[in-house]
């Protein structure tokens, strides 16, 4: 699914008037034309270095934080008791608050790895071969022409849509566990 990624994020990012692509068709075979089959692999390693510590610091932090709220008597009265079994459960507003701070803390930490990873998404739109830059010149550069800060661009609308995607994301699983039994 990779390269629906590139290419959503090529045609979205197209300038008035210097629309490089007519479509999703057409920027398959322009990038795959221009910058070779693996062009439509352009900035998958960043990608990776986002995805594989996203969804582990996530999964970690919410497991972290729910195994505490089971345990801790603070919770007491958010907790949700299975009248058969006496197991007890996360109530819908732990599951949801945990999941939206698991999502926050993992967007913290692989958001400048979604910057490269954005940046090196439109380089082969706007750069000759011979100008685009790695992964690693990529993270240079913005160091050296634009600050640490900028890796960080976008951050609150990141974690406006990262708060309610990952949060539902967890009451979702709890719920269909508890529904399939599992």
């Amino acid at each position: 699914c990779y390269p629906l990624d590139l290419v959503r994020t090529r045609l979205t990012t197209q300038l008035d008037g210097k629309e490089t692509y007519r479509g999703i068709t057409d920027a398959f075979a322009k990038i795959a034309q221009n910058e070779g089959p693996i062009g439509l692999y352009s900035g998958l390693g960043p990608t990776l270095m986002v995805a594989v510590p996203n969804f582990s610091i996530s999964w970690v932090v919410y497991g972290s934080l729910k195994e505490y709220a089971l345990e801790d008597e603070l919770f007491y009265n958010l907790r949700k008791v299975d009248y058969n079994t006496g197991e007890q459960r996360l109530g819908f507003l732990l599951t949801l608050a945990f999941g939206a701070a698991s999502g926050t803390l993992s967007t913290l930490v692989t958001l400048p790895f979604d910057t490269v990873r954005r940046r090196m998404h439109i380089q082969g739109q706007h750069l000759a071969p011979n100008e685009r830059l790695t992964g690693v010149q990529m993270i240079r550069s913005i160091l050296k022409n634009d600050g640490i800060k900028s890796f960080y661009r976008g951050l609150t609308p990141e974690i406006l849509k990262v708060v309610p995607m990952v949060g539902t994301m967890f009451t979702t699983y709890e719920l269909l566990k508890e529904k399939l039994k599992v």
